[in-house]
């Protein structure tokens, strides 16, 4: 499950990253990123099968979908190779004028291809979580040191879907369809369970200040997999508690 988990930060910093980077440069990282993501696709792919159960109905799903999720990958990386291509050809006056804009559009379709990536590996998680804990009758009191908001920000987080921005001294949290306060992030920061990385997601709009992106540490990402997979629970306010020191350390990217 971490690893799924791992996977599913990799796409979002590949998706970050390819929405950042001038073309001229994100047409070669990212052509070399969904390389390594499509190898760490199926590598998460034989994990999943190697697990000593059954192959039921949701195991199966979940392969299919971290399958279906290197195919698109894989659809991106050759568009990421025919902007690379477009960018190193020598230009010559035959050229029609639109030439950048045919680079811009590839990474554009590049991108719209793992947009849901993070999601994707993310539900293939939860699903082999809530089979595991069916069949082997995890342990259900793991996640009472976390409140529900607490739980809605890691979720969330772990979807790509939470960043920072600064405005006139305050911050603001930016998430996607759910409601994620500040003081919930910096306690999960001050446990350890997330890190925040200052200006390394995309900004709202063209020559914006860009957004720092919160991510999942190691840590909470083993924090997330104790409540994955099992009924949502109905954020609520709460106000910071105070944790043990931990070092904020990401996630290996997965390979």
């Amino acid at each position: 499950m971490v690893r799924l988990l791992a996977l599913a930060d990799s796409f979002t910093q590949h998706n970050d990253q390819l929405a950042r980077l001038q073309p001229a440069y994100g047409a070669t990282w990212g052509h070399a990123s969904g390389q390594a993501l499509v190898s760490a696709c199926l590598a998460a792919v034989q994990a999943i099968v190697d697990q000593p159960m059954y192959a039921g109905v949701t195991l199966t799903e979940a392969t299919v979908r971290i399958k279906q999720l290197a195919v698109l990958t894989g659809q991106a990386v050759r568009h990421l190779a025919q902007a690379k291509a477009q960018l190193g050809a020598t230009p010559s006056p035959s050229d029609p004028p639109t030439r950048n804009g045919e680079v811009a559009q590839q990474i554009q379709l590049a991108r719209e291809l793992t947009a849901l990536a993070p999601a994707m590996a993310l539900e293939s998680a939860s699903a082999v979580a809530s089979e595991i804990r069916r069949r082997r009758a995890a342990p259900t009191n793991g996640n009472d040191a976390l409140t529900p908001a607490e739980q809605t920000a890691l979720h969330a987080t772990a979807r790509g879907h939470v960043v920072i921005s600064l405005r006139e001294g305050r911050e603001f949290v930016h998430s996607r369809g759910n409601s994620v306060h500040i003081d919930t992030l910096r306690a999960l920061e001050h446990a350890g369970l997330i890190a925040i990385e200052p200006g390394s997601a995309p900004p709202a709009f063209g020559g914006g200040p860009p957004h720092d992106r919160v991510r999942l540490t190691l840590s909470g990402a083993t924090a997330l997999t104790t409540f994955l997979g099992r009924g949502p629970r109905t954020p609520e306010p709460s106000f910071p508690r105070t944790f043990g020191t931990h070092t904020a350390t990401p996630p290996a990217r997965a390979r």
